[in-house]
């Protein structure tokens, strides 16, 4: 009998992936600093509203908790009221989007690490650090996944609590009073909210992955949920916190400071804190392995489900027979991921790029996934759920996602119409094998 993924997770290592993937540190690192550069001190509100979709986007989720579990993760919740075919091509849509992830982390990872090899008084090739990292999270998400998944939980809590830190001495050492004017919404403009409301959103993604691992979670009815909720609020949490204070102390900043790949390690030597840009690394190293980690197990146990419904080649759904872990995807897909990233870090992008080369996907293919989560909702009895309740949640969450969708295409159309079109026709290529290859339900196959 061929072995099959192994049933060993309690909640907290579900919470663990669904954390870890989100990457709490990199928000603080990369993406704040994105959004502070168009919404300004409006930076937090657009978090706030993030939060709020999400959080709806969670709850909508949470309807399908009785649901057997599966390695298709959110993917098997659109199956479950569209169909196996809309299941497939929203599997499809969350493998783009979770190798964009891991993609936009591989590099920063690399960038990094070999940053902080150099304060450490090493001077090799960026490309060497990166890929002694890379070939890392190849190894470990290929071992025991309680081993990663504790990995990920250890690394981001490090992480958020040196940035936490951070935070601490901006309002200690340079917040006062008269910058109350930072948390004042009827200052910002809808504009600037809604230019950083696309990178807050991107902060939150990856939470969802917790359902990824419904067939490994000793008790997925009750694991799942706790994932997706203790993720979110954690998140939303910090995301809120930093989202106030942060951009504050960036602004103390000059421009060059503040484009750079590690703006806060700037802010901390002006704060008279030289050593505590050695910290911000190493955080932010712990965080993107960490992230890097949580895509990688998500993208292989995806490909595990479209290998069982025979969308991706039957080979993909081997498991590993002493790990009991989804190895032969890892190596299929993962591989050629790290040697890719391993162009994108020989090309020298700037941060800015690969957020407009990756960054779009992820946005793009987890909110269409939501809103066909959400649509689901509303056309399936779900076990534990009133029909009342799946109208008011599942019926808010679409609306809400569909507005998201739309501002975000009114920011793309005309300045990212490559990808737009990539991704178009990659989904499209999905679909048609969708319709080919008659894939089975995830349900029948749990």
């Amino acid at each position: 009998m061929a072995p099959a993924l192994r049933r060993c997770l309690g909640p907290g290592a579900v919470t663990a992936q669904a954390v870890g993937t989100v990457g709490l540190t990199l928000t603080a690192v990369f993406n704040i600093p994105e959004a502070m550069r168009t919404a300004g001190e409006a930076t937090w509100i657009s978090y706030g509203l993030a939060l709020v979709l999400m959080l709806l986007v969670g709850e909508t989720l949470v309807l399908f908790r009785h649901l057997p579990g599966s390695s298709n993760g959110i993917a098997a919740y659109v199956a479950a009221g569209l169909g196996p075919r809309t299941g497939a091509v929203a599997s499809w849509m969350l493998l783009l989007g979770y190798g964009a992830i891991l993609m936009i982390c591989l590099v920063f990872f690399g960038d990094f690490l070999e940053q902080l090899l150099q304060h450490l008084g090493w001077h090799g090739p960026r490309l060497v650090a990166y890929l002694l990292g890379g070939v890392g999270c190849l190894e470990l998400t290929r071992r025991d996944v309680q081993l990663s998944t504790r990995t990920m939980l250890v690394t981001e809590t490090i992480s958020a609590l040196i940035i936490l830190a951070i935070t601490l001495l901006i309002v200690r050492d340079g917040w006062g009073v008269s910058d109350l004017r930072a948390l004042n919404p009827m200052a910002d403009s809808a504009e600037q909210v809604r230019s950083g409301l696309m990178v807050a959103v991107l902060s939150f993604l990856g939470f969802e992955s917790a359902a990824n691992l419904g067939r490994e979670a000793l008790d997925p009815d009750r694991a799942v949920p706790i994932g997706i909720r203790t993720a979110l609020l954690l998140a939303g949490g910090l995301f809120m916190v930093w989202g106030a204070f942060l951009p504050e102390g960036l602004g103390w900043l000059p421009e060059a400071a503040r484009q750079g790949l590690d703006p806060l390690s700037a802010l901390a030597e002006q704060l008279g804190r030289p050593g505590a840009g050695l910290w911000i690394k190493a955080g932010a190293v712990l965080c993107l392995f960490g992230s890097c980690l949580g895509s990688l197990t998500a993208l292989t146990r995806l490909a595990y489900g479209l290998a069982e419904q025979r969308l991706l080649p039957s080979q993909l759904a081997r498991v590993h027979p002493r790990y009991g872990t989804p190895a032969a995807a890892l190596l299929a897909l993962g591989v050629p991921l790290v040697l890719g990233g391993a162009l994108v870090v020989s090309l020298n992008l700037t941060i800015n790029q690969v957020f407009a080369l990756f960054g779009g996907f992820t946005v793009l293919g987890f909110l269409l996934v939501y809103g066909l989560v959400a649509v689901s909702s509303l056309c399936v009895e779900l076990p534990g759920a009133s029909r009342l309740r799946r109208y008011l949640v599942g019926g808010t969450c679409l609306v809400a996602v569909t507005g998201m969708v739309t501002a975000y295409l009114c920011g793309v159309v005309g300045s990212q119409n490559r990808m737009l079109l990539t991704f178009v026709v990659l989904v499209l290529l999905g679909g048609v094998r969708a319709l080919r290859m008659r894939p089975r339900s995830a349900l029948e196959l749990s």
